[in-house]
């Protein structure tokens, strides 16, 4: 039985009141409000609803209700106003201090049992509410967190698909996840972009698996791509192109199949497609220019540059950190966004500190 506190210092009132409900409801009658406080501070489990006579001596109704509101434990329990004043300012200033219902004095037996049924209907629907909510905020959190770990062991799974096919792949995926890292914390410092704190750890994650379309393209066009002599054709180059495209059309098959268009996917697919197109429109695939290439893509070409510059052979010898910086500024405007150059250039030190 739900249990409900009548306070009123009129004897008759609370004898009416309890024969009234007492079939129902397990009924607390208290005579003053000092007692009904001391009664609400002291009980381990509380009335679910207040019936608080107004005009009471030492502490009245509007006294009772100001302290209850400033005393978390008991703030929220509905409170309807018993009174015999008929005036509106008495009325309006017991539900500005928050009560539920208003009942004036004198009443009926069926017109208080319904008044207090219907709040207790109230409280009922918004428990429920609150428990439906509560379920689906937990069902959605798991599914959220499912999908996220999906992504996770998807991206470990190319990345070690990858490492396998070729260890460098491998190697300049972890590196690339740390370097995004370092160069998103410094664009959201800079206020160069806006991304979120969550935002830029997928960014970085997603980063690892820019490269994903090589596993599609057969070694001998990528290695003649990345070490080009005057023996490589031209159509091993272009082939090798394509890993953009072959890249980002896996990612676009998995989007579908698991029914989310998550953020995760969106920058995955960006990076993967659009991580070689240049600044002055002369990249791959599709010849995008400025401010048309996704800002993830604009971003991840840069980390990507001088990664390979520093520890691959894909554009001649191995340079340093003050080499691959040297040629990175000779590419602003053409290669690359030059505001996203001069982020990168501040925090180049603490990039070529991650891989010494």
């Amino acid at each position: 039985m739900e249990k409900i506190m009548i306070v009123d210092d009129n004897m008759a009132n609370l004898i009416m009141a309890r024969k009234t409900l007492e079939d129902t409801y397990e009924v607390i009658p208290v005579s003053s409000g000092i007692s009904a406080l001391e009664c609400l501070h002291d009980m381990p489990d509380l009335p679910v609803l207040l019936l608080l006579d107004i005009d009471m001596p030492n502490v009245n109704g509007f006294q009772v209700i100001s302290e209850m509101k400033n005393n978390k434990k008991i703030a929220d329990i509905p409170v309807i106003f018993l009174t015999a004043q008929d005036d509106d300012i008495t009325e309006l200033e017991g539900y500005n201090l928050g009560a539920s219902d208003y009942i004036k004095k004198p009443y009926t037996a069926n017109l208080l049992r319904k008044r207090v049924d219907i709040q207790i209907q109230l409280l009922n629907q918004k428990n429920k509410l609150a428990d439906y909510n509560a379920n689906l905020t937990a069902s959605i959190q798991e599914k959220v967190k499912r999908f996220v770990e999906l992504q996770y062991s998807v991206v470990e799974m190319f990345v070690t698909m990858m490492e396998k096919k070729d260890v460098r792949a491998g190697l300049h995926a972890k590196r690339i996840e740390k370097d995004m890292d370092v160069f998103l914390s410094a664009l959201v410092r800079q206020e160069t972009v806006s991304y979120s704190a969550d935002d830029c750890a997928t960014i970085s994650f997603a980063a690892k698996i820019h490269d994903l379309g090589k596993l599609c393209v057969k070694d001998n066009y990528i290695e003649a791509s990345e070490n080009p002599s005057s023996k490589t054709k031209p159509f091993e180059i272009e082939a090798a192109k394509i890993h953009t495209a072959l890249g980002a059309e896996i990612i676009s098959q998995i989007t579908q199949l698991a029914s989310n268009n998550s953020n995760f996917m969106t920058y995955a697919l960006n990076m993967c497609k659009y991580h070689h197109e240049n600044w002055d429109g002369s990249g791959y695939p599709e010849k995008l220019a400025g401010e048309k290439i996704p800002m993830e893509a604009r971003i991840l070409s840069i980390v990507d540059y001088y990664d390979n510059l520093r520890y691959s052979n894909k554009y001649g010898k191995q340079l340093t950190h003050s080499e691959a910086l040297m040629k990175i500024k000779f590419l602003k405007f053409t290669m690359f966004d030059q505001k996203l150059v001069d982020v990168f250039l501040s925090c180049s030190n603490e990039i070529a500190s991650l891989n010494p």
